[in-house]
């Protein structure tokens, strides 16, 4: 589950670049998507927790204000799933939406992280199991989102620390 998203639509590529290195630099925020629409209009979406997404916006609309080529900008705290799944197909316009991620081989996947107490990142999941990133943090997502598991900054561990 996402903690929150922030989408930030500017006019003109260059500006829409600037605006995505001033939202990553001012706050701890990740680039989740970035799509250019007709006529130039370029929409940056960034995903962390409510307050780093603000900061991030803020950063970029001002830069985008500066320049003439804000367009709008909008945050969107704890975003229901189908929310995040219709802005991915939205901002694939053209492309086949993406599938669903199917459900994780619970067993397989926590019996991975008994095997190290410092935990697994998303990618090393996704290296293990032969997957998308993408499909793997979904995966620690909803066990983290069920209690099963713990997460500190990327990585994701058993509860108590200790190996089951």
């Amino acid at each position: 589950m996402i903690d929150a998203l922030g989408l930030l639509e500017v006019r003109g590529l260059a500006c829409g670049i600037e605006a995505a290195d001033a939202m990553l630099k001012a706050a701890s925020v990740r680039l989740l998507r970035q799509a250019v629409t007709n006529p130039a209009l370029v929409t940056l979406v960034v995903e962390g927790d409510l307050a780093a997404c603000r900061a991030a916006l803020d950063a970029g609309a001002a830069l985008a204000t500066r320049r003439g080529c804000l367009v709008g900008r909008k945050e969107i705290g704890r975003p229901e799933d189908d929310t995040a799944y219709l802005l991915d197909t939205l901002l694939d316009a053209g492309q086949e939406p993406a599938p669903r991620p199917a459900p994780a081989p619970e067993e397989a996947l926590l019996g991975l992280l008994a095997r190290r107490r410092q935990g697994y990142s998303a990618s090393e999941v996704a290296a293990a199991f032969d997957i998308p990133v993408a499909q793997a943090r979904a995966w620690l997502e909803g066990l983290f989102a069920q209690g099963r598991l713990r997460r500190r900054s990327s990585r994701y561990r058993l509860p108590g620390g200790a190996p089951r």
